[in-house]
């Protein structure tokens, strides 16, 4: 099964003293890259939650939204930071001093600075953070999932395609030697009228050159990777990298067939097949 690197999941959950959401999204990179956003109180979470993303995304750019909502309850574990106050009192009477003024700190002041109190929100509360996330992991996987399954149907659907366009090449090609023969013979008898062809030495000349043109050697490698490549579309072990250098051989061996062939009923099946390479590659890219 094909796992696509493109998915998005969302979970919520309800705490105690706060309300949590997790949204994952995830597209298209080489390698695991996990951009995130996580508020502020659970920050000590973060390399947790990170290791949990990576242990079940191996690859995709990935961004995390993390979002607390604090409850009614959540007021009672708000306390005033009694050093940190003390610390701006102490600054204030240094700045008194310094500008020569009475003038001191109003409440409406110190209630704008975000550190004049202590949020005890998440010490107690990382399962249940841990496991939203866990939650939104499980629904962007079975999104990828679903969209892997898109994509290997229309790749499916462009591997049979090829292998019948490879059987009408194979047809054409067993017809196309005994015309190439008379093809040449029609040459010689042209440029080289007084030549005998039952010559040794002129049909050891022919027989290279038809052995030029022979294609059976690239026919079977052709066979051999296409049913390769629907082993590999069905094994979760193989990734789409490997998948990826399967198909450069498969480009190879079509790009040999069509240098050697002359034939243009072939040479027409050979841009059709690498046409649906090439878009099989493209769908790759989209893979994990």
């Amino acid at each position: 099964m094909l796992l696509s690197m493109t998915g998005y999941g969302k979970a919520e959950k309800k705490a105690s003293n706060f309300d949590i959401s997790v949204q994952l999204k995830s597209i298209n990179s080489r390698y695991v890259d996990i951009v995130s956003r996580v508020d502020d109180s659970i920050f000590i979470f973060e390399n947790d939650i990170l290791s949990l993303i990576k242990k079940k995304c191996i690859r995709g750019k990935i961004y995390l939204n993390i979002t607390l909502n604090e409850n009614s309850q959540s007021s009672k574990l708000i306390k005033l930071n009694k050093n940190k106050l003390k610390c701006y009192m102490e600054q204030t009477k240094l700045l008194q001093k310094e500008l020569n003024t009475k003038e001191t700190l109003n409440i409406e002041f110190l209630l704008k600075q975000p550190d004049i109190f202590i949020q005890d929100l998440v010490k107690r509360d990382k399962k249940i953070i841990l496991s939203c996330v866990n939650d939104a992991l499980s629904k962007l996987l079975d999104h990828r999932k679903k969209e892997g399954k898109i994509i290997e149907k229309d790749i499916l659907s462009k591997i049979k395609i090829i292998n019948t366009d490879i059987k009408k090449i194979i047809r054409l090609s067993n017809t196309n030697i005994p015309k190439e023969l008379k093809k040449i013979k029609n040459k010689i008898d042209t440029i080289l009228p007084n030549f005998d062809l039952n010559s040794d030495r002129l049909y050891q000349e022919v027989a290279i050159i038809l052995e030029k043109k022979d294609i059976n050697e690239e026919i079977s490698r052709l066979n051999g990777h296409m049913g390769l490549l629907i082993i590999y579309l069905k094994d979760n072990s193989i990734s789409g990298k490997k998948i990826n250098f399967l198909l450069q051989e498969l480009n190879r061996e079509i790009n040999t067939i069509g240098s050697k062939i002359d034939n243009l009923k072939i040479r027409h099946l050979v841009v059709n097949i690498k046409n649906n390479i090439e878009m099989i590659k493209e769908q790759i890219q989209n893979i994990i």
